[in-house]
C-alpha cells in the first residue's frame, strides 16, 4: 500500500510572479520561472542565468533559487536542490515556500526528522499553507512505518498525520491530495468506511490519479465490498503507468479471481 500512497502526495510550489513583471521578463526568466512547457534541463539553464546576471533584487534572486531548487528535485538530484532552497532561505528568512520544499528534498532522501523540521517552519510561517500541512502528513506517515520508535508507538503519528489532513481540507476543501493522503491514514488505522468516503471525494475532485482508485479498492475489500474494489482496482490499472504498481494491482486482482483485461467480465467472488 505503500508504494500506491506515495503517488502524487509530494507537490513543489513555484512562485507566482505578476503579470505585469511577467511581461518584462527576458527570455531566460520565463523559462526559468515556467510552470510547464520547459525541460528540468532547460528551467536550471535558464535559472542558473538568471542567478548569474546581476543586478537582481532580492525577491527575484530567492525565486530564481526556488525554481531551480524545484527542477532539480523533479530529477532526484536532492543534495543541489537542497543548496539551492538553502539560498532562497538564506535570502528571505520568512519565505514558507522555501522550507516546504526544501522539506520535500529532505524527505525524498529519507531524512524524516529534518523534513518534519521544515514543514514545521513553513507552518509557523503561513497558518494558511494547506500543501505544508499535506506534506508533513506525509512524513508522518512515512515516519510510523520505517521509524522504529514510531512503529512502536502505535497510531501516534497516523493520528498526528490525520489532525494536519483534517486542517489542509479546512484550508483547501478542493485538494484532493488532502483527501486522498487521509484516505490512506484511516486505512492504516483500520477506519475503512471513512477511508472509502475519503478516497471517493478525491476521486469526485480529481478523477485521474490511480492512487486513489487503488487505495479505495484496498479499503472496500477490508469491509466486503468486493465486486466494488475489482471495479476499482481496473480503474487503477487504466491510469497507473508505473510497471511496478502494475505488477501489484494485477496481483491483488488474481487474488480476488478476477481477470486483468480491461475489457474482461466481472467475476464473481465469494468472501473468504
Amino acid at each position: 500500500m505503500r508504494a500506491l500512497a506515495a503517488v502524487a502526495l509530494l507537490a513543489t510550489t513555484t512562485t507566482m510572479l505578476p503579470g505585469t513583471i511577467a511581461a518584462q521578463q527576458s527570455d531566460e526568466r520565463r523559462r526559468c520561472f515556467a510552470s510547464e512547457g520547459v525541460t528540468p534541463e532547460r528551467k536550471l539553464d535558464s535559472c542558473t542565468a538568471v542567478i548569474k546576471s546581476g543586478g537582481q533584487t532580492a525577491q527575484w534572486l530567492v525565486a530564481a533559487f526556488n525554481s531551480r531548487g524545484n527542477a532539480h528535485l523533479s530529477t532526484r538530484n536532492y543534495d543541489r536542490a537542497i543548496d539551492d532552497y538553502n539560498e532562497a532561505i538564506r535570502l528571505d528568512p520568512k519565505f514558507a515556500i522555501g522550507f516546504n520544499n526544501r522539506g520535500l528534498a529532505y524527505l525524498r532522501e529519507g531524512r524524516i526528522d529534518r523534513a518534519i523540521e521544515d514543514f514545521d517552519k513553513a507552518i509557523r510561517l503561513n497558518r494558511k499553507y494547506a500543501m505544508a500541512f499535506v506534506n508533513r502528513a506525509f512524513a508522518y506517515q512515512e515516519k510510523a512505518q520505517w521509524d522504529f520508535d514510531a512503529y512502536l508507538a502505535e497510531g501516534v503519528y497516523e493520528d498526528r498525520a490525520i489532525q494536519d489532513l483534517d486542517e489542509a481540507v479546512r484550508l483547501d476543501p478542493r485538494n484532493a491530495a488532502a483527501f486522498r493522503n487521509r484516505g490512506f491514514a484511516n486505512s492504516r488505522r483500520q477506519r475503512y468506511d471513512r477511508a472509502i468516503q475519503d478516497f471517493g471525494e478525491a476521486i469526485r475532485l480529481d478523477p485521474n490519479v490511480a492512487a486513489s482508485f487503488s487505495g479505495r479498492a484496498y479499503a472496500l475489500r477490508f469491509v466486503g465490498q468486493y465486486e466494488r474494489a475489482i471495479a476499482d482496482y481496473r480503474k487503477a490499472l487504466t491510469l497507473q503507468r508505473d510497471d511496478a504498481n502494475r505488477k501489484q494491482i494485477e496481483r491483488v486482482l488474481k487474488q480476488l479471481g478476477a481477470a486483468t483485461e480491461q475489457d474482461a467480465a466481472p467475476t464473481a467472488v465469494t468472501k473468504q
